[in-house]
């Protein structure tokens, strides 16, 4: 297990070029304090942005997470996302047209597959993640893996049967910004420990 003052992750393409990923979580309304790194292609939140729902530190993160330089920014909601649990299609009407928002569904920019399963912080529908994934985003993490005993078994058993190379979580402060292998797949926790 090795601990990271941020979660820069390097891929490699199909097409043998590097891709440069930043990945982050659980900033709570303090996303400001975070500097992200210029030079990286593709910027992934694995949610709570908010403190408590406030719709407002949602505007105000989607304006900063809009202006970040990378040329893809992912967004996945997490539990403190609240909008996006009670008032969906106005919470979705707020994503900025340059951010993807993705829940229980996958993207493939510059071929690299990525795909995003609704768990915060746990699965309460039963869900399907498709083989070949190359970055999987959740909110919450898989039971067992980094996650302080309160991990998702069930989104344990469905990495462990579709085998993503990556799988990008957050919601665990207290192992945020470590990762560990498991197979074949790498896990990272995003969660920013402290602001």
């Amino acid at each position: 297990m090795q601990k990271k003052e941020t979660m820069l992750i390097e891929l490699h393409t199909p097409s043998g070029k590097k891709q440069k990923l930043f990945a982050l979580a659980d900033t709570h309304g303090r996303h400001r304090q975070i500097t992200v790194p210029g030079d990286v292609d593709t910027v992934i939140f694995a949610g709570d942005a908010c403190e408590a729902g406030d719709h407002l530190q949602l505007t105000d993160f989607f304006a900063w997470f809009a202006a970040l330089p990378a040329g893809n920014k992912l967004f996945v909601p997490g539990n403190h996302d609240l909008p996006f649990e009670f008032a969906p299609d106005f919470a979705k009407s707020m994503v900025p047209q340059n951010v993807i928002f993705l829940e229980d569904d996958g993207v493939t920019l510059d071929g690299v597959r990525f795909y995003s399963l609704p768990v915060r912080p746990w699965m309460h529908n039963e869900s399907y993640l498709p083989s070949g994934v190359d970055v999987l985003i959740t909110h919450g993490a898989p039971a067992g893996l980094l996650d302080a005993h309160t991990g998702c078994p069930t989104l344990r058993k469905l990495v462990a049967l579709a085998r993503p190379k990556n799988h990008i979580f957050g919601h665990v402060h207290q192992t945020g910004g470590q990762s560990v292998q498991e197979d074949r797949t790498m896990f990272w926790n995003a969660a920013v420990k402290q602001l």
